[in-house]
């Protein structure tokens, strides 16, 4: 096994046990690296940082409860494909699921062995699970049971941001005049049609102020789609560019453990 499987497989397992628990096992694999002569691999082991409390409890979800942990990257993509097609009663349908999911498994956080959370930890859970619904990338760290802190959600999924029509104005009864009794000075009055009384409150301006300001609204509620969109992505970017990150640390490791390697064959062999 490489040094960069060895690392893997310690992460896995710390990551995997009580928080209190963390530092104990990090400094006795660190140990046993360092003993092995892997001081590299010890000095990377003892890098790891111990995860939050919310992190941990979200690592066990994903330990004892995968196949639900996993069901939230697939109602992510659902909730993507609603809208992207502006499916205001479908993805308000899924954002429904997506809290009583959420809610779900934020009370199976809530063991015998870590009693009852505080709120501040429950929102830091809920938030994360949120996280992996919005964010595929969120969604694979999770699932992976190895995080060191509470991720946040990124929030493209709100029905509120759908554009919205204005509604069209209310129609008033129309007022009609009484029919005046016919009389010599009456007649002309009574068969000439009456005067139109303005509808109140509801005058051409101020329908065009309405239709304005809707114009605005719907505006503005786009603007702000485009710009969350393109926070996530600059989001995954950068998730991207750390994960890359690590595989170039890995890979820094493994060469470096092959150089030792070598330089030890070749002392070997020039006694």
């Amino acid at each position: 096994m490489g040094a960069s499987d060895k690392l893997d497989a310690v992460v896995t397992e710390l990551y995997g046990v009580d928080p209190g628990e963390f530092v104990t096992t990090r400094e006795e694999h660190a140990a046993r690296a360092r003993e092995r002569g892997e001081k590299n691999l010890a000095a990377e082991i003892r890098k790891l940082r111990k995860p939050t409390t919310a992190a941990a409890l979200v690592n066990r979800l994903a330990r004892q409860h995968p196949d639900e942990v996993s069901a939230l990257a697939e109602l992510g993509d659902r909730l993507r494909a609603a809208h992207r097609e502006l499916a205001g009663d479908r993805l308000r349908e899924l954002t429904r699921e997506r809290t009583d999911r959420v809610r779900a498994l934020v009370e199976r956080a809530e063991t015998p062995a870590s009693g009852a959370l505080g709120e501040s930890v429950r929102r830091e859970v809920a938030a994360t699970l949120e996280a992996a619904v919005g964010d595929a990338d969120a969604a694979r760290a999770v699932a992976d049971g190895c995080l060191t802190s509470a991720l946040s959600p990124s929030d493209v999924f709100e029905a509120a941001w759908l554009p919205v029509e204005s509604p069209p104005p209310r129609s008033r009864p129309k007022r009609t005049k009484p029919t005046p009794k016919s009389s010599p000075d009456t007649r002309d009055t009574a068969e000439r049609p009456a005067a139109r009384e303005p509808e109140r409150g509801r005058t051409p301006t101020k329908t065009r102020q309405d239709d304005d300001r809707a114009a605005a609204e719907r505006q503005r509620r786009e603007a702000e789609v485009r710009a969350r969109r393109a926070r996530d992505e600059a989001r995954k970017e950068l998730r991207a560019a750390e994960r890359e990150e690590t595989k170039a640390r890995r890979r820094t490791e493994r060469a470096r453990a092959a150089l030792e390697k070598a330089e030890d064959e070749v002392r070997r062999h020039a006694r």
